[in-house]
């Protein structure tokens, strides 16, 4: 992996190597959150029945589906490194028809 090479040739003191890994780490963990929200918003707009063409033209349920991977995606990633994490809640974003019983 390239980071690894890099870090490797910043300095060859192993605390700051390990110093370094765990900055990078919380790099990827702060733009995998920052992608995740990205997705669940999106996500909740198409549940509310916004047409946002995120993944699947014109096809609110087939966007849904194809954001929600993303979203499981992302957690499983996260969880990676936060082992506690509590992934996205699904069943708490029912389609804006069925709320009002239009369906």
């Amino acid at each position: 992996m390239k980071l690894n090479e890099l870090i490797d040739t910043l300095s060859e003191n192993e605390y700051v190597q390990d110093a370094l890994y765990e900055v990078a780490d919380a790099v990827f963990l702060e733009k995998l959150f920052d992608m995740r929200q990205r997705f669940i918003n999106d996500y909740i707009n198409v549940k509310n029945g916004v047409t946002c063409n995120i993944f699947v033209f014109n096809d609110l349920e087939q966007d849904a589906f194809e954001i929600s991977r993303r979203i499981e995606a992302t957690d499983m990633l996260i969880d990676q490194f936060i082992p506690d994490h509590l992934p996205f809640d699904f069943e708490g974003f029912p389609w804006w028809d069925d709320e009002e019983g239009l369906s």
